[in-house]
């Protein structure tokens, strides 16, 4: 196999993988940042800061009930943030669903906080004036249920299925961007992640609308799967993946080339 040029920078995170966009941060993605930050500050600001004790109490165990919904949103960000680190796409279909994805990521965070806060309080007691009572409001049983479930995984199922996109995007540009074979390999092998995850939202959502073990939260509790399932792709993709470096750039596996960027 022909001798890739190594990478320019020395870099542990996703060694390998020429950036494109390292030194060079669009508009798109600043205003991407922005958005985001929006979304933790959807997740854990209060309109008013606590002034009594009470208040205090409740604001930090809203905050603990957030977490989750705080490490899913760093997730999504970390795979926005690599995608445009690694091809710097600027045509209008990319901006196209940048926009897009921006804009599910704002509607998903109010399902996103409610679920997790809703577990919390059932779990672990009231949080505050807000109780369980005050949280079923409305709730009419299994139908209540079967959509707080269809918010929350359609929402996932959505946002993944546009990173999808974008990764097809940059599949289709690759003579431009002159991938060689191992960022091909891993832009391919990002596509097989995030299929994976639209596989379990999808079958979240098709549980729900079965009617099947919702009263004991099938939908959510099939997202247990996303653990050991992406442990398992990463240890396969990371065998592949390293052989590759070794061959793109000719390299042992300890030189300096093969610790440079991309994984």
């Amino acid at each position: 196999m022909t001798q890739a040029p190594a990478p320019e920078t020395v870099r542990r995170l996703d060694h390998g993988f020429r950036w494109r966009g390292e030194r060079d941060v669009s508009r798109l993605e600043s205003f991407s940042d922005a958005v985001f930050a929006i979304v933790l500050a959807l997740l854990f600001l209060r309109s008013v800061p606590p002034e009594s004790f009470f208040e205090l109490d409740a604001a930090m165990k809203s905050m603990l009930a957030s977490i989750p919904a705080y490490a899913i949103t760093c997730y999504l960000w970390f795979e926005h943030w690599l995608f445009s680190r690694r091809y710097n796409l600027r045509d209008g279909r990319t901006a196209f669903l940048n926009l897009l994805l921006l804009f599910l990521l704002l509607v998903y965070a109010y399902p996103l906080k409610f679920l997790f806060t809703t577990l919390f309080v059932r779990f672990f007691g009231p949080i505050g004036n807000l109780t369980e009572s005050v949280i079923t409001q409305g709730w009419q049983g299994m139908d209540t249920l079967l959509w707080l479930y269809s918010y929350y995984s359609g929402g996932y199922l959505l946002i993944f299925l546009v990173l999808v996109w974008l990764y097809r995007r940059a599949l289709a540009e690759r003579e431009m961007l002159q991938l060689n074979a191992f960022e091909l390999y891993q832009t391919q092998a990002s596509l097989v992640r995030f299929w994976f995850q639209i596989a379990v939202a999808a079958a979240s959502i098709a549980l729900a609308f079965a009617g099947r073990y919702v009263g004991y939260s099938a939908p959510g509790w099939i997202y247990c799967v996303l653990g050991p399932g992406m442990a398992i792709l990463g240890v396969v993709q990371g065998r592949r993946s390293e052989r590759l470096l070794r061959q793109v750039y000719q390299t042992s596996g300890g030189s300096s080339a093969a610790g440079s960027s991309g994984g």
